[in-house]
């Protein structure tokens, strides 16, 4: 059994690398000091656009929407849970503070009719399509 162990020069270069491409963001305390990105899933239908994004015990009241140049910003915050004579925080993994996500949303959105509805830590926002971009079928005559 050989106690020596081969050198690699690039294995700090790959740490260094790896922690600028945010790889390191599962180590619990680079992720209590900075913002959270809640997951998100886009889906779409011949009507609308839907983004659904997950805020568990994040208060609707915390969060901040609007459109901006077809630019659908959302903030918000969750508040972290705090020690106290009776509750003792053992292990925390789950994120919290502020989070902000950003989408460019396409010209065939109606950004008039956009709406949103929060259920069980799901943030759900419909982005309707404008009537003229939805696919439709003309029948074409011969003559």
């Amino acid at each position: 059994m050989s106690i020596l162990t081969a050198y690699d020069p690039l294995v700090t270069f790959n740490t260094l690398n790896e922690w600028f491409n945010g790889e390191l963001q599962d180590d619990p305390t680079a992720r209590v000091e900075r913002n959270w990105y809640p997951a998100v899933d886009i889906l779409e239908n011949e009507d609308a656009f839907l983004i659904k994004i997950e805020l568990p015990e994040v208060d609707e009241k915390a969060i901040d929407m609007k459109i901006d140049h077809q630019v659908l910003s959302i903030r918000g915050e969750r508040k972290m849970e705090e020690e106290g004579e009776k509750l003792k925080i053992r292990r925390r993994e789950r994120s919290h503070g502020s989070f902000e996500r950003a989408f460019r949303l396409p010209d065939t959105v109606d950004c008039e009719k956009v709406h949103a509805a929060m259920k069980q830590g799901v943030l759900t926002i419909t982005l309707p399509k404008k009537e003229e971009t939805k696919p439709r079928t003309v029948k074409v005559e011969i003559k």
